[in-house]
């Protein structure tokens, strides 16, 4: 499926490391993990491994329903 952004299909790996709407939250998992001296992009394996609590953090902070709302009304 396209992702809302309408730049390329809707992946993991779209939404963690490309996705435009996501572009403030992915700010702050950069940020974060800057912070704790890792480099940025990592791969998905070292965000689970290293920085398990950041990853979850910036999951909870997609409002995923805002992202199929943005995909829904571009249908209609």
């Amino acid at each position: 499926m396209m992702c809302p952004c309408e730049e390329e299909e809707e992946t993991s790996d779209h939404l963690i490391f490309q996705c435009k709407k996501l572009h403030n939250q992915r700010n702050e998992i950069i940020k974060q993990i800057k912070n704790t001296g890792g480099n940025w992009p990592t791969m998905n394996e070292t965000l689970v491994s290293n920085y398990l609590q950041i990853f979850v953090k910036f999951v909870k902070s997609i409002d995923f329903a805002d992202l199929q709302r943005c995909f829904t009304i571009k249908d209609r």
